[in-house]
């Protein structure tokens, strides 16, 4: 390799002559250590021209340490009489952290280059971006291209090309169309994309570079340029430019390639698949190949062997996976097949078609899963057998089996079947977990079904394991009531109600029986009362604030019979409360109640007028209603009752619970939709005429004015300028310096305003000229050079004059200039003559000021002291 010190001056006659063989290439990189990388070049080039036997390429390496000539190491075999691809491989120390441009500019691009004008005198030009993270955890290597940047097209039939990209460290691929690029990294003289029926477009997600269909025969070039993500962020990208030569009338049609588009297989499993690819024409025989990531995986990479050369013709992939291939992105393959139309028919061409594959491994889901009860939870416990290298377990939960069997190319539990996640356990060497609800127990008598999966460190989840189910038995009380029977701030009473213990163990626990009552609210955790006796289920609270405060209760059961022995102890359950939100004829209801039955309906009731009785209203099933067609400034009380039950036999059904009376007063709170509007601005006549229409729509049905507002800058504050008392208004003419920002908003009969949504702004029309001439004879009369007449909105201006030998003659700040001919060196009047001025003008702009540059001549002529100035 060779340092470049000197600076090349190319004559792009010569390198038409010398150096027009390039047609496609890319540039990709391989980290080796440290700062250290191994970049290769590849250009596919005409062998038959003088310039293929030039041995270096210039390298800039993007990162200020000059230019480098590399020499050529590799020659492959010819692809055609006129395609050889060559490659430059060498290794450089970048000078720290920091994103660097690789590229390469060599001369030139082989001729008759149909969409690049005069293609013999452009410089073939490819990059690539690397990344080098200053953390030192980024050691990127670019993607791999497997598929050559050669191919032909047929005009009338559909095109594809996919690049074969394969990223050694299984980042996230994403791919552009872009055009081809030429001297300084500038798009090419004269480019446009290859014609087709449909634009050219290349495929986001699989790389696929499409042409539908190529309308005009000839030679063209276009890059693909490929960019590389990881954990979402840009690491580096790829520019691949290739050439398509689009033949005419071709006589061939493209094979087709018949295969599933999605390969699912579990880690430690072998995937084995067959693919066909047949022609429509007959007599053409069909070869196919495959690149993608599984053929260069280290330890165990798949196989594609061709079954069956014919038409049609068979190929077969296996590959043996371990869990090491497990992951949340797809393996990519891209299968090509090409038939022989030249050989066996004598066609213009062969031709190629594409088809990508994506491959999904999914680790085993843990073995052996299984569930026992444990006192008010259920005890889970599992193996982790095969694929040990997860990060951790996830654990779902619902009540009752689902009938789901893990599979299908789903990993975890899929949406839909009623599955919770309620636990992730970030040991992998755990592998038992306890459910009581996070120490509040589960419910008795109710089934419990769990699946266990594994989640890995890049977000990926195995298969579950098996259903696995338990149930606990009731030897706890169960809580089946909790519900309001006065509202009110201070006398506000609650009824609680239970259900005894179904079976409880009398040799442990031994009679008599106590339950203990205990209230939760954000005070905290109070003791209510005791009752004795087993069957004593139901108590009363009074003197609470059941208006304001939501409550939860709770029962505990202890032995007396041989001590006082914490027996069971049921869940909490909360009383039902209700919140209501008015608005403009209507209001909306809010309600809660955690519980640990489900409920399963819920009916409105609402006061019936002069404070009557309550009738209800509605019932549903979710938890919201809104009751409209209400009458603003009327008030309406109302309460839920809910119905719900624990499905669990011996219990009663339904359990129904009030909620609180809660009471409001529907208002109109809800601003109108805001008006549209446009601008007329006459800047020069201090002028501007604001318009604006109203929607149809029901949301600006009571608008009873508007209001205008205007703010002199883009960021500034907004100021009323105009309250419309009109509601048929529809425009409004401000005079003034009109330059600003403008919003109108609307007013319904409630006072309500419509929302700022949008603004439109009108700029200054500044004007400043100069004259070119003036004479400072003391006639008055143009003794002054200064602006012309009716300048306006500049804000300031530097004004310098210079004489022929560029000697500053004079200089002002003041918009006026008031020059008086003189030297502002010494006062003198200066000689008849030409002076050049430069004048920086600030005007003014809703966004700040700005500058505009004024330049030019300026004579004095007449001047007291002539002068012989030529």
């Amino acid at each position: 390799m060779r340092k470049l010190i000197f600076l090349f001056c190319f004559s792009l006659g010569v390198l038409s002559l010398f150096a027009t063989h390039n047609r496609a290439g890319e540039i990709t990189y391989r980290h080796i250590n440290g700062l250290t990388y191994e970049i290769t070049v590849n250009i596919f080039s005409d062998p038959t021209s003088p310039a293929f036997q030039r041995q270096e390429i210039v390298m800039d390496w993007g990162d200020n340490t000059g230019l480098d000539s590399v020499r050529q190491t590799i020659v492959f075999p010819k692809l055609t009489d006129n395609i050889q691809k060559r490659a430059w491989v060498v290794q450089h120390t970048f000078p720290g952290p920091g994103s660097y441009t690789i590229s390469v500019t060599d001369p030139n691009r082989n001729g008759g280059v149909d969409n690049i004008d005069n293609s013999t005198g452009v410089p073939f030009y490819i990059r690539s971006l690397l990344r080098i993270s200053p953390l030192g955890n980024l050691n990127n290597n670019s993607p791999i291209l497997l598929n050559d940047p050669i191919d032909n097209a047929c005009a009338g039939q559909i095109f594809v090309h996919n690049p074969g990209a394969v990223d050694p460290d299984g980042d996230s691929l994403a791919y552009e169309l872009s055009p081809s690029f030429g001297n300084g990294g500038l798009v090419a003289p004269g480019f446009t994309f290859p014609p087709a029926t449909t634009p050219t477009f290349v495929n986001p997600t699989t790389g696929d570079l499409v042409m539908d269909v190529p309308n005009s025969i000839g030679l063209y070039n276009v890059a693909i340029l490929i960019k590389e993500y990881r954990n979402g962020v840009l690491v580096g990208n790829v520019l691949r430019d290739l050439q398509i030569q689009v033949f005419p009338g071709c006589n061939n049609s493209a094979p087709q390639i018949q295969s599933n588009s999605l390969y699912c297989v579990e880690a430690g499993d072998q995937l084995s698949f067959a693919l066909t690819a047949t022609d429509p024409d007959a007599v053409d025989d069909v070869t196919l190949t495959a690149t993608g990531e599984p053929f260069i995986l280290s330890g165990n990479p798949a196989s594609f062997n061709q079954t069956v050369l014919g038409n049609p013709s068979s190929a077969t992939f296996i590959w043996n996976t371990n869990c090491g291939n497990a992951r949340a992105k797809l393996y990519d393959i891209s299968i090509k097949a090409e038939d022989n139309a030249v050989d066996s028919r004598n066609a213009s061409t062969n031709l190629t078609s594409f088809k990508s594959i994506g491959i999904r491994v999914i680790a085993p889901g843990p073995e052996n899963a299984s569930a026992l009860a444990q006192g008010t939870g259920i005890q889970l416990n599992w193996d982790n057998i095969a694929c040990p290298n997860a990060a951790g377990f996830n654990i779902y939960r619902r009540v009752d089996s689902s009938g789901y069997v893990s599979g299908n190319c789903i990993p975890g539990v899929p949406d839909g079947i009623g599955y919770q996640l309620i636990a992730s356990l970030n040991d992998v060497n755990v592998t038992s977990f306890l459910d009581d609800d996070g120490g509040e127990g589960l419910v008795p008598g109710r089934k419990y079904c769990y699946f266990i999966s594994k989640y890995f460190a890049d977000g990926d989840e195995s298969y579950v394991s098996d259903e696995v189910c338990a149930e606990i038995d009731q030897i706890v009380p169960l809580m089946t009531k909790v519900s309001v029977s006065q509202t009110d701030l201070s006398s506000g009473e609650m009824m609680l109600e239970w259900a005894p213990p179904d079976s409880i163990d009398t040799v442990a626990f031994p009679a008599p029986y106590r339950y203990l009552i205990e209230e939760r609210s954000a005070g905290g955790i109070r003791t209510i009362d005791s009752l004795d006796g087993i069957n004593n289920t139901a108590y009363t609270l009074a003197s609470l604030n059941t208006e304001e405060i939501q409550y939860e209760y709770r029962v505990t059961i202890y032995s007396l019979g041989n001590g006082r022995q914490l027996s069971g102890r049921s869940t909490w359950a909360s009383s039902v409360f209700l919140t209501l939100q008015p608005s403009d004829n209507q209001i909306e209801l809010n309600w809660n109640a955690d519980v640990p039955w489900i409920n399963q309906t819920y009916t409105i009731f609402r006061q019936l007028p002069a404070g009557g009785s309550f009738d209800s209203i509605a019932t549903i099933d979710s938890l919201y209603f809104i009751d409209e067609n209400l009458t603003n400034g009327a008030e309406y009380c109302y309460y839920v009752k809910t119905s719900g039950s624990y499905e669990i036999n011996g219990v009663d059904s339904p359990l129904v619970n009030l909620s609180q009376i809660a009471c409001s007063i529907p208002e109109d709170t809800i601003p109108p939709c805001g008006p549209d509007f446009a601008l007329d601005a006459e800047c020069e006549f201090d002028n501007i005429e604001i318009n604006w229409t109203v929607p149809t729509t029901d949301c600006a049905s009571d608008v009873v004015s508007f209001k205008i507002y205007r703010s002199e800058t883009i960021e500034g504050d907004f100021e009323l300028i105009a309250d419309m008392n009109d509601p048929l208004a529809r425009s409004y003419t401000f005079s003034g310096e009109v330059a600003g920002c403008y919003y109108v908003s609307a007013l319904d009969s409630a006072g309500n305003e419509s929302i700022y949504s949008n603004q439109l702004c009108s700029d200054y029309c500044p004007i400043y000229e100069l004259p070119n001439v003036f004479t400072p004879n003391g006639d008055d009369k143009n003794d002054l050079f200064i602006p012309l007449p009716g300048f306006r909105y500049v804000d300031s201006v530097h004004f310098q004059v210079y004489n022929r030998w560029d000697q500053k003659v004079f200089e002002t700040n003041i918009p006026e200039l008031n020059w008086t001919g003189e030297n502002l060196e010494n006062g003198e009047l200066l000689s008849d003559g030409v002076y050049f001025y430069v004048c920086e003008v600030y005007e003014k702009s809703i966004e700040g000021p700005k500058l505009r540059i004024l330049k030019g001549p300026v004579s004095i002529l007449n001047s007291k002291e002539s002068s012989d100035f030529k």
